[in-house]
């Protein structure tokens, strides 16, 4: 099992390599912000312009991801374990409520390196609401660097703040050494617990009071530890193991408690990397830093044009003494249709005692150096014109839409398929999640307006997980209605029973069943059974057809035979 003093060099070393970063993450947060330019150290009157670039990049890529409702089809289990239907609706229902948090999570992943996606447990008496998540920023995950890959790492470690009345109801009324919260992006260290000055600044109210937490998940070992460096200067333990609400109660499990089928470790925290350093994947590359520099020169360039613009104020050069003071004043105002009267000397022009102030004109090199800068940005977006609305630029064909609907041969589509990774990722660990919870219990769900027992076995399958976008949603159900619509004619003609296609049409658009032919009452046997009416020989049917007036075969209407019965 790994040590304290291990996971406490750990934690150092992941400090000293974000410490070094702070200064290029405030960047790309400032830049996104509309926030470049300094404000505190500017000087009175200064004229500074922000352009929106960084902001438009990102939500450039947010935009053209179209997750309008992230949801999984589940396939079932090989060898027939598990319920996939019912997997598939719950872990749907699930994502439908975590929108909002897989898009924060994606911003994230595109202005830093990298995020991620924290599942935790929580208590509530609601079985399918225990579980919580959010998005972490890439600085408080600490990974094993030294691994090739997400899976084939040693452990995984998410460094959190929790107030001390918290930390007190969680872990026990231990003897901790409180610290004021620090905020990587916004402060000094991360790590500090036993800084002189985070001691100095601590305040008397204990309402600020709070210590710095580290899940550590030693897959080697197959262990979940929890170390502070607020209790006992990190040189123990301050928990081990992790406590869950299941059916039966609260229960204390040391073990990684989540498991896949064949009893393997899931931990609750999914990666979202939408580009990886070749020769360090897990690190991540920051899609904003890619055009930082571009961000960069256009806010400079606008703000020297701005400047130069405020400096071609109209202006004049006047001869002294032609203007009194109110005729100055006049002019200053500049109000439209004001005569202003002057007195001239004799022989003396009035052109000659006023004159324009001459400017320099900005050198058209300026706007040509914009444009270029602009077109570096664009190119190093790598999206197609038409996925940032821009019409001019080139219009979206036919082709280009059904390529990046399918994620295919585009920028957006490999992004894409990196986000349903993640979600595949979310809805694995959220089954596994939910199946320890029930521990051999079970609750009711309705699936298709049928009431259904979900038990923990129902979960115990190795599924497979497939994104894909609005898969359970008011418009999909709309979509699937009308496609049904137009392949009644095509399926009646293919042989399908018009009774089990009026069914269908009832059931999918929510009809009233009165819709529904009733089914004639079969005649019942003095046995029991089921007894078919006699049937005419064919001599007689030719016979009633005739009286009948009716085609061979024709059924005939009530009015038609009114006309054979006895009066």
């Amino acid at each position: 099992m790994i040590e304290p003093k291990t996971i406490s060099r750990i934690v150092s070393e992941h400090d000293n390599y974000w410490d070094d970063l702070r200064p290029l993450m405030r960047r790309l947060k400032n830049a996104y912000e509309t926030k470049y330019w300094d404000r505190s150290n500017s000087i009175e009157g200064q004229i500074i312009i922000e352009a929106p670039r960084g902001y438009e990049y990102i939500e450039g890529y947010i935009a053209s991801l179209f997750a309008r409702n992230p949801a999984v089809v589940v396939k079932g289990d090989l060898r027939g374990r598990g319920n996939a239907k019912k997997a598939e609706s719950l872990v749907n229902q699930f994502l439908l409520s975590v929108r909002s948090v897989i898009e924060d999570a994606s911003r994230l992943a595109l202005v830093y390196p990298c995020a991620f996606l924290k599942m935790a447990p929580k208590a509530n008496p609601d079985l399918f609401r225990r579980v919580e998540i959010s998005a972490i920023s890439p600085w408080d995950v600490i990974i094993d660097d030294k691994a090739s890959s997400w899976d084939n790492q040693r452990f995984v470690a998410h460094r959190y703040w929790v107030t001390l009345h918290k930390a007190k109801e969680r872990w026990g009324n231990k003897r901790y050494n409180p610290q004021p919260i620090d905020r990587y992006i916004d402060t000094g260290p991360i790590l500090g617990g036993n800084d002189a000055d985070n001691d100095a600044a601590l305040s008397e109210d204990p309402f600020d009071h709070f210590i710095q937490v580290v899940e550590v998940w030693d897959l080697q070992s197959d262990r979940m530890l929890v170390w502070s460096p607020n209790y006992k200067d990190g040189k123990s333990w301050l928990y081990d193991g992790i406590e869950i609400e299941t059916e039966k109660g609260p229960t204390k499990i040391e073990t990684i408690p989540f498991r896949t089928p064949d009893d393997h470790p899931v931990i609750p925290i999914v990666p979202i990397y939408y580009s990886r350093l070749p020769d360090d994947p897990l690190r991540g590359y920051s899609a904003l830093a890619r055009v930082y520099d571009q961000i960069q020169e256009i806010n400079i360039s606008r703000t020297f044009q701005a400047n130069a613009v405020r400096k071609a104020a109209r202006q004049w050069i006047v001869e002294k003494g032609v203007f009194d003071s109110e005729s100055m004043a006049k002019l200053a105002q500049g109000i439209d249709g004001e005569f202003v009267e002057v007195e001239l000397s004799p022989g003396q022009d009035i052109t000659g005692s006023i004159i324009p102030m001459p400017h320099t004109p900005t050198p058209p090199e300026i706007q040509r150096y914009i444009e270029q800068v602009q077109d570096d940005l664009d190119r190093g977006s790598v999206l197609a014109p038409f996925t940032r609305g821009n019409p001019a630029g080139g219009r979206a064909t036919a082709t280009e839409i059904t390529a990046l609907a399918s994620y295919s041969t585009s920028e957006i589509g490999r992004l894409a398929r990196e986000r349903d990774s993640a979600i595949e990722a979310m809805a694995k660990a959220y089954i596994r999640m939910t199946s320890l919870y029930l521990d051999g219990g079970n609750d009711l769900v309705v699936l298709d307006g049928k009431a259904e027992v979900l038990a923990s076995r129902d979960l115990d399958g190795d599924f497979a997980y497939f994104a894909q976008d609005s898969g359970s949603t008011p418009v999909s159900e709309a979509q699937r209605k009308i496609e049904l619509l137009q392949a009644v004619n095509l399926l009646s003609q293919l042989g399908v029973p018009v009774d089990a296609l009026r069914k269908e049409v009832v059931r999918l658009l929510q009809l009233p069943e009165s819709f529904l032919p009733e089914q004639p009452a079969e005649a019942v046997a003095p046995g029991g059974s089921a007894q078919m009416p006699p049937s005419l020989p064919p001599a007689a049917e030719a016979v009633r057809d005739d009286q009948l007036g009716l085609a061979p075969g024709a059924l005939p209407s009530p009015n038609q035979i009114s006309r054979v019965l006895p009066s």
